[in-house]
């Protein structure tokens, strides 16, 4: 189990400032590095069959010959429609928008808790990035909350979100970084015997 909430903290704080950073901004320039190791997927501590593992590094090294930037602006910033938001009421709100009420849950969860979080520029505490940060936050600090925050508030989502950003063309490195993303979450639902509750989808 320790092992667990170990790789919670260092997988969850590197996915999520992934997801959540631009790629020029300091505090994914480590990360980046480490995808650019040419064995980084064997220290990978999730099990991968062959081929999901030889799909996942040939998009991240594809898209690291590209502009990432371009990417995350095209994927999360706008100005166009984003094809896979990253906030999860716009999945699961019958309105599909963001600050729905699966992200007024999340805001009681951490009221509730006394978990003090300041998104950037009171953007929705729902990013797939912030939340992943968070599952590590609570991994190091609160481990005896992380079952009921992946249930109740990340896994009911995520999965869904991943498999649609995955689809997404023209997009090879956040591709990569979905698949490996969805691949961890499933093993830590697994390890940690996580029934999702069963919702409907909006988008």
């Amino acid at each position: 189990m320790q092992d667990t909430f170990q790789q919670i903290s260092l997988y969850g704080r590197l996915l999520g400032a992934a997801f959540y950073y631009e790629p020029q901004t300091p505090q994914i320039r480590g990360i980046l590095d480490f995808f650019r190791q040419p064995n980084w997927i064997k220290e990978w501590e999730i099990p991968l069959d062959v081929k999901t593992s030889e799909k996942i590094t040939a998009l991240i090294t594809q898209g690291l010959t590209q502009d990432i930037s371009e990417q995350y602006q095209r994927l999360f910033i706008g100005p166009n429609e984003l094809p896979a938001p990253p906030w999860g009421s716009v999945y699961l709100d019958p309105e599909s928008v963001i600050f729905g009420n699966s992200q007024l849950a999340l805001r009681d969860f951490l009221r509730h808790h006394q978990i003090a979080f300041q998104a950037q520029q009171d953007e929705p505490e729902d990013h797939i990035g912030l939340m992943l940060m968070l599952a590590a936050y609570l991994a190091e600090n609160r481990p005896h909350l992380i079952a009921e925050f992946l249930r109740e508030h990340l896994l009911i989502w995520a999965l869904h979100f991943f498999k649609q950003l995955a689809k997404v063309e023209n997009a090879p490195f956040y591709q990569g970084i979905a698949l490996l993303t969805e691949q961890t979450l499933q093993q830590w639902q697994s390890t940690l015997h996580i029934d999702i509750p069963k919702v409907r989808f909006y988008r």
